[in-house]
C-alpha cells in the first residue's frame, strides 16, 4: 500500500487568547496552509494567592469544565456552538479504546485537592481537545484534514470561558478563587501536499465547483438542556424540543444534579438513569427496562459511553478527597453504525426523518424526588459543502 498524496505535517503554529479572565470570550483565527487537523487548547492556572490554594479543588478533567462554549466558522459560514460538556462527550465518544478515553480525561487536567497539587505547575495545567466537524480523536478510523485551500476566508474558534467559581470548589474561609488563567494559547496541525498541484483549489475552480467534504459523526447542534424533578419512584418525562429538521442519527443524552454545583464543593459527574425510553411521534425507538441499554451502549460502539471521573468532597475542612467515580451518559441510536478499522472513510447514515416531530423522552432516575438537568445533543445526517470560497452544511 502506498499513500496516494505525498503529504507533510507539522504542528508548529500558536495563537494565545485575547482573554484570560473568568467569564471572559477570545476569538482565535488560523490561517493554515493546506489542511487543518487537530487543534488543541492549553491552559495554566495561576498558583492561588493568600496560603497557596487552602480550601480550593478541582476535579479530573477541570479544563474541559473551565469551557463554556465553543463557537466555529468555516471561512464566511455561519458560526456554529457547543456547549463544554458537548466538546468533552463528543471526544470521549470517538475514542477508539478505554485506555486513550481515560488519558484525554486525564490531560484534561489533574485533580488538585491540596496546596502541594496547586504548587505544581504541572498539574495546574491542562490540555484540552477541541473536537471541531471535521476532526476526530481516533486515529483507526479518524478524520482526514479540512481542505482550507478551498476557503477564502479563514477559519475562527471562539472560546467562552466558565465563569471559575462555577467550577472551582472553595470552601468557607478559603483563599481567593483565582480569576484568570495564568495563560492560555490554541495551536492546530497542519498537513501539507509536497507537490501544491495536488490540491484541489489548484485542479478546480472552486467558484464553478463544489466539493462535498464527509463528517467523521455528523453535525451536532448546540445541546439543549431540560430541567425537571424526579418523582416519588425517581420517574421522569420530558418532551424534548430544539431538533433541527433532518434525518436523526443519534441523540446523546446526560444527566447532570444541580445540588453538584450549587454548594462550595462543585462536581460535574453524569448520572446514568435506571431505565429510559424514547419515542418519535409516538412510535417508540428504545425501551430500556432495568438499564439495559448500558450493554447496548457497548455492543453499538468501540468503548462504553462511561468514563472513570472523580468526585470531590471535604469531610474534614479544609482536606478534601477525589475519589473514582464511574461517569455516563446514554447513546440513543437510530441509524446503523459504520466503522471501517484502520481506515479514515466515513459514510452517511440516513436515521429517522424528523420535522416538527414530537421526541419523548421517559423514565426513571437512581434518586427519588432530586433536581437533575437532562442535556441532550441531536446528531443529525450532514457533510459539508465547500464552493466560493466558503463551506457549509448540507442536510
Amino acid at each position: 500500500m502506498k499513500q496516494c498524496h505525498a503529504t507533510v505535517e507539522d504542528n508548529r503554529f500558536f495563537q494565545g487568547l485575547q482573554s484570560l479572565s473568568s467569564n471572559s470570550s477570545s476569538t482565535v483565527t488560523f490561517n493554515p496552509n493546506e489542511g487543518l487537523a487537530e487543534v488543541i487548547l492549553t491552559v495554566q492556572l495561576p498558583q492561588p494567592s493568600g496560603a497557596g490554594g487552602v480550601g480550593l479543588a478541582l476535579p479530573l478533567g477541570w479544563g474541559y469544565n473551565l469551557l463554556r462554549r465553543i463557537g466555529y466558522r468555516y471561512g464566511s459560514s455561519q458560526l456554529y456552538y457547543i456547549t463544554g460538556a458537548q466538546n468533552l462527550i463528543q471526544s470521549l465518544s470517538l475514542c477508539e479504546d478505554s485506555g486513550k478515553k481515560q488519558q484525554i480525561l486525564f490531560l484534561g487536567g489533574q485533580a488538585m485537592t491540596s496546596v502541594a497539587d496547586w504548587a505544581d505547575p504541572v498539574k495546574r495545567t491542562a490540555y484540552v481537545y477541541l473536537r471541531l466537524p471535521h476532526s476526530s480523536p481516533a486515529l483507526s478510523g479518524g478524520a482526514l484534514p479540512f481542505p482550507t485551500d478551498v476557503l477564502t476566508a479563514p477559519v475562527q474558534l471562539q472560546i467562552d470561558l466558565q465563569d471559575f467559581t462555577q467550577v472551582i470548589s472553595a470552601l468557607a474561609g478559603s483563599d481567593p478563587v483565582p480569576s484568570s488563567l495564568s495563560s492560555g494559547s490554541v495551536n492546530f496541525t497542519q498537513v501539507t501536499m509536497q507537490d501544491a498541484g495536488d490540491l484541489i483549489a489548484r485542479r478546480f475552480d472552486m467558484s464553478k465547483h463544489a466539493l462535498t467534504i464527509p463528517l467523521v459523526e455528523g453535525w451536532t447542534q448546540e445541546a439543549v438542556s431540560f430541567p425537571f424533578t424526579a418523582g416519588a419512584s425517581g420517574d421522569f418525562s420530558l418532551s424534548l424540543t430544539g431538533c433541527k429538521a433532518g434525518d436523526l442519527k443519534k441523540l446523546r443524552v446526560w444527566f447532570t444534579a444541580p445540588a453538584d454545583t450549587s454548594g462550595t464543593v462543585k462536581n460535574a459527574i453524569y448520572y446514568p438513569p435506571s431505565s429510559i425510553r424514547f419515542a418519535i411521534n409516538g412510535l417508540i425507538y428504545l425501551d430500556s427496562q432495568s438499564g439495559s441499554y448500558l450493554l447496548t451502549n457497548v455492543l453499538r460502539r468501540r468503548v462504553p459511553p462511561s468514563v472513570t471521573a472523580s468526585y470531590l468532597a471535604a469531610p474534614a475542612p479544609p482536606a478534601f478527597t477525589a475519589t473514582p467515580v464511574a461517569s455516563t451518559w446514554v447513546e440513543i441510536d437510530l441509524a446503523t453504525p459504520y466503522t471501517i478499522g484502520n481506515s479514515c472513510e466515513v459514510a452517511l447514515l440516513h436515521g429517522v426523518p424528523v420535522m416538527n416531530s414530537v421526541l419523548n423522552l421517559t423514565g426513571n432516575m437512581p434518586v427519588a424526588n432530586q433536581a437533575y438537568v437532562c442535556n441532550v445533543e441531536y446528531v443529525l445526517n450532514c457533510s459539508w459543502m465547500a464552493s466560493r470560497g466558503s463551506a457549509e452544511f448540507v442536510f
